[in-house]
Order: C-alpha cells, then structure tokens, then sequence
C-alpha cells in the first residue's frame, strides 16, 4: 500500500504538520510516496494544506482520495479559498475522516447542506499522540504551581487572555506558583510581559519546535490552562495531559472535552492506534477498485 500525502503548506509547525509527521511515524506495513502518479491512497491532512488543481489530478488518475477533517477553514487566512476549497475536497473524496465527534457535527453540517452524504463515508479518528515523546516520567521533578499555556499562531479561538486571567485567580491564592508561556506572540505583548504586572513568575519560551524538548517542559509543569474552543482535536492538550498535566479551564465548546473524558478513562490514542484506524479504511476502499 502506498499513500500520498500532499502538502503546499509553509508552516512546520502546528496541528497539520504534526499530524502529518505522526501519520507516517504510526503507520506500519505501508510506503509513503513522493509523487501522486506512484500513490494507491491520496491523504488530504486540510483543506488548507493542499491546491484544489492536486486534488483535481488524483482524481483523474483514478486514486482513492481520503480527506481529514479537523475544523471549518478561514477565509479570512486563505485568500477567501478555504471554505470552497474543503466542500470541493468533500465532494471529492472516497472517504472524510473527522477528528472528534464535534468535528463531524460542525463541520458535518455544511457537507450534509451541500448535499454530500457523509452517512455512507465518513469515521471519526482522534489525533493520536506519540508516546515515545510525550509520557509521564516519574523521574522528572514536577514543580507543584507551575502552570504552561501554549499557543503556535495568532488564532483568536485559542482565547488565550482567558488562560492569563486563570492564572492571575490562581495568583492571587498563591503567590509561589509560576507560569510558562509557550508560542508566537506579538513583540508587543512580550515586551510588555503579557500584561503582567503584580510581579507574577512568567517565563517566556517563545517557539519550541522540538517535540522532546516540549515534551520535557511538559512534564515539569502540573498543570495546562487551555480555554480553546472550537478546537476539533488539539494535539496540545492531549500531549501536555500525556505528560501529566491536569487540564484547566476546558471549554465544553470543540473536541477538548472529548480528550479530556478519554484521558479520564485512561484512553487517549497514540499515533499507533491512529495509524491502523487510518489503515483499516485505506484497505477496506482498496478492497473495492
């Protein structure tokens, strides 16, 4: 079996490019190719990480065209492409693969409304995370009040000024607890200590791109304040709980609430379990060429 994974996005980090380097490292007994001419399956990871003409291509050349739903692009960020683009990719392919149950009922919607059946080909696969990186070591030294809250892009959903104001509750409880503040953010905001200002512990990381490294802060930090909503599966949150973070101020809005209740039933996927759910439908639209 060999898959084909297109990828015109310049970003190298985020969700979609994690779950791009996590598909391949998870998935055993298949070749991922260079080329969609060598290709069986044609992985489409976003409705923004690809060109509609690629897409277009496969499906002339007869490839089976798998499209993964994480969330309802922004026009806004993608040249007023992105939200024609993900319904003609629906359309499109031989199977949609949604990242929670929320993802399917939200973005569900708009497919069902442009009369693509999503009954007859669609699962729902949550992101699995790579163990071998992010795990809880009982080693580490934990540091009890330390807080993390992450955040790759400028993205207003992340509601990132509602994890500050947790943090300064907190604060005002426990002057001993501190607070790490990884991500991209504004010169601005930085220069200015996040709008801190009572002489609150924060330290500043900035963009860590390496996993391991993540994986180490992760672990010496009891807890992740992650208020995003309308996030479908966040690789973040399910990492950082991996790692042994209590969860703080979930938003019952998007997937979060769903990695939360897998991680209370001591269920959150790897990328290993992810890789054979994705493998058994690559197999079963094989089966029927």
């Amino acid at each position: 079996m060999k898959i084909y994974i297109p990828n015109s996005s310049k970003q190298s980090i985020g969700g979609g490019f994690t779950f791009w380097k996590n598909i391949q490292k998870g998935m055993s007994g298949v070749t991922f190719v260079a080329s969609m001419q060598e290709c069986d399956i044609v992985l489409i990871t976003g409705a923004t990480m690809t060109q509609r003409q690629e897409i277009l291509d496969a499906k002339k050349l007869g490839k089976k065209i798998v499209f993964r739903i994480d969330n309802i692009p922004k026009d806004s960020r993608n040249r007023g492409t992105a939200f024609s683009r993900m319904l003609d990719f629906a359309k499109l392919s031989d199977w949609i693969i949604f990242q929670s149950e929320w993802a399917r009922n939200y973005a569900g919607w708009w497919f069902e409304d442009s009369g693509i059946d999503i009954t007859s080909k669609s699962s729902i696969i949550n992101n699995g995370i790579d163990k071998d990186i992010f795990f809880i070591d009982k080693d580490s030294i934990r540091k009890k009040g330390r807080y993390i809250v992450i955040q790759f892009n400028r993205d207003e959903n992340k509601r990132i000024p509602e994890a500050f104001y947790t943090f300064h509750q907190e604060y005002r409880k426990n002057k001993d607890i501190e607070l790490f503040i990884i991500g991209r953010f504004s010169s601005e905001l930085v220069s200015y200590n996040f709008d801190f200002f009572s002489g609150e512990d924060i330290k500043y990381l900035g963009i860590i791109e390496d996993p391991s490294q993540l994986g180490e802060i992760m672990r010496s930090c009891e807890f992740i304040l992650f208020p995003a909503y309308i996030d479908a599966s966040p690789n973040t949150l399910a990492e950082a709980i991996s790692c042994g973070c209590t969860p703080i101020g979930i938003n019952p809005i998007g997937g979060s609430i769903e990695i939360v209740n897998k991680w209370e039933q001591g269920t959150i996927p790897s990328i290993q379990d992810m890789g054979n759910n994705y493998k058994q439908i690559f197999s079963k639209l094989l089966e029927n060429i």
